[in-house]
This record gives structure tokens, sequence and C-alpha cells, in this order.
């Protein structure tokens, strides 16, 4: 049997664990995660179909047993459900340090009124290495912003400036923004 790198998933989880409680705050309860399995696929480093896959994501609940709890993992056609129970939103609360990025970031997405120039502004304050490219041909993004480098975060942020000032956004890994061909 294969071993994999489940670090990049373990992140990928923690990661949204914290987004989540950022916006809305912490509450110890399980919480329920569904990626494609192209996704898993691109920070498992397999091929995308599901059996690889779900091959590939048998050893992960042992490896995320230590920080996470008893995550479970369940395969839905082409897609995966994973199952966090609530020792691991506690340990995202009680044990991974605030990401200053994603508290400002969030922080001026959150506004009323908010402008390209305001989310700039907070990218630029984490980095001088910031990429801002506008998406033509979409319909549900604007534009695509992300720190060259990968730090403080490696994700692509896809944002959407409203007409009435409001901003909306979705976070990628770099494989799956590519994935989507803009």
């Amino acid at each position: 049997m294969q071993n994999y790198d489940y670090s990049r998933l373990h992140s990928s989880l923690v990661g949204v664990i914290q987004e989540a409680q950022t916006k809305i705050g912490y509450d110890r309860h399980a919480i329920t995660f569904y990626y494609p399995a192209a996704s898993l696929a691109h920070m498992l480093g397999t091929k995308e179909d599901a059996d690889t896959v779900e091959q590939a994501l048998r050893g992960f609940a042992a490896f995320a047993q230590p920080t996470l709890g008893a995550v479970e993992v369940v395969r839905d056609d082409e897609r995966f459900c994973i199952y966090v129970p609530a020792e691991g939103a506690e340990y995202v609360h009680e044990k991974v340090p605030d990401s200053g990025f994603l508290k400002a970031f969030l922080a001026v997405v959150s506004d009323l009124e908010v402008s390209l120039d305001d989310i700039l502004a907070v990218f630029h304050r984490f980095s001088d290495e910031v990429v801002c490219e506008k998406i033509e041909g979409s319909d549900e993004f604007d534009y695509l912003v992300y720190f060259k480098n990968g730090e403080p975060d490696g994700y692509r942020y896809c944002i959407k400036l409203e007409e009435d000032g409001c901003a909306s956004y979705h976070r990628f890994i770099r494989e799956d923004y590519e994935a989507f061909g803009f």
C-alpha cells in the first residue's frame, strides 16, 4: 500500500475551520465538509478519479486523529464527506494561531461598502508580493488576488464586487483555481 502525504488536506481542513470560526465565532461542535474528488486528488497528489482518491483517503483518519479527533470520511459518488468532530473544532480554536491576514481580510469583505482598493490594502499589509488579475469571461468573479510567494497563505481569492458596494469571495487552492480555466 502506498503512503500518502496528508498534511495538505489536514491544513485545508484546519484552514476552513479557522475561517468559519473567524466569521461566526467558535462553537464546540462537529463540522462536516464536502470535497470533490478532483480537489482531494490535487491535495493528495493522486489521479483525479474517485476510486483512487477513496483508496488514498483510507489512512487519513489515523493521520488526523491526534489533532482533529475521530475524523470520518464517507464517499458520496464523486465527492467525499469529511466529518470533523467537536474535538477538531476545539483543537483549531485552542491550538492554531489566528491568521492575522484572514482576520483582516474577513473584516474588510464583510463591510457594507468595500472596494478593490480596500481589499488590496489588506493583502499589501501582509506582503509586497501580491498579484491581482481581472478575471475575464466570468459572471461569478471579477478579480483573482493572491500572494505570489504563497505567504502568508497560498490560496487564490476570487473576488466579486457587487453594485451595492458589497463584496463576496471564494478561496481555492491553486490547482482547483487553475482547473476552472478562467
